[in-house]
């Protein structure tokens, strides 16, 4: 836990010094709707950001709380899963998705909107799954990894779709407050286990044949 902490505190520093674009630290809200049929699951993303490091959050009401801890700068992502017998971070790729193959294309648009309170810019983006081109908003001011998603475009994204196996989901924000939040809340708890996926896999599988 000592390393983990001082692996923060480095790239922490390491970090404001680096980053061209204006670093964010603060919380991000987003409420998650389906939109390519009625669906009656609620669901909200929360976004906690210290500059490099961000805490993901994501409850739905069919799915729970799902976590995920990601470091921008030093690609260190762990997704927190609880179990009554052992709690595990998982070591995973999600820091690769931005240079995974591109499914979006995207062109700035004129004019802009206000969501929560905030003047947003517009961009039509395409998505290959998608046969409409979509009307995103975004923060030309925060930089859009904070979002975990959409990597190429000029903002954070503020309004934006995101289409999965389970159908097409819209993110709109409905809170954005700039803060400073604990540098603990990015931290793995002492109580779970670092391991890779393969590992977590083996070790869960064990867990649950010896309950039995």
């Amino acid at each position: 836990m000592r390393n983990f902490l001082l692996f923060i505190l480095i790239a922490y520093s390491t970090f404001i010094f680096s980053q061209k674009s204006a670093p964010f630290s603060g919380e991000i809200t987003y409420q998650i709707e389906r939109v390519d049929r009625e669906d009656t699951v609620k669901a909200m993303q929360l976004i906690y950001a210290k500059d490099s490091l961000i805490k993901i959050v994501t409850i739905s009401s069919d799915k729970g709380k799902q976590e995920l801890i990601k470091h921008l700068t030093y690609n260190k992502s762990y997704l927190l899963i609880e179990s009554p017998l052992q709690n595990f971070a998982v070591r995973t790729n999600e820091h690769l998705l931005k240079d995974s193959v591109k499914t979006y294309t995207f062109k700035k648009k004129f004019g802009t909107k206000k969501i929560a309170g905030l003047r947003a810019k517009k961009v039509s983006v395409k998505l290959e799954s998608v046969k409409k081109d979509l009307i995103f908003l975004y923060l030309k001011k925060i930089p859009t990894n904070y979002a975990n998603c959409y990597f190429d475009l000029p903002g954070l994204p503020v309004l934006f779709y995101i289409s999965t196996p389970d159908g097409l989901f819209r993110y709109t924000l409905q809170k954005l407050k700039y803060a400073n939040p604990p540098l603990e809340l990015f931290m793995i708890p002492k109580d779970f286990k670092k391991v890779s996926f393969d590992e977590f896999a083996e070790e869960f599988s064990k867990l649950y044949e010896s309950k039995e």
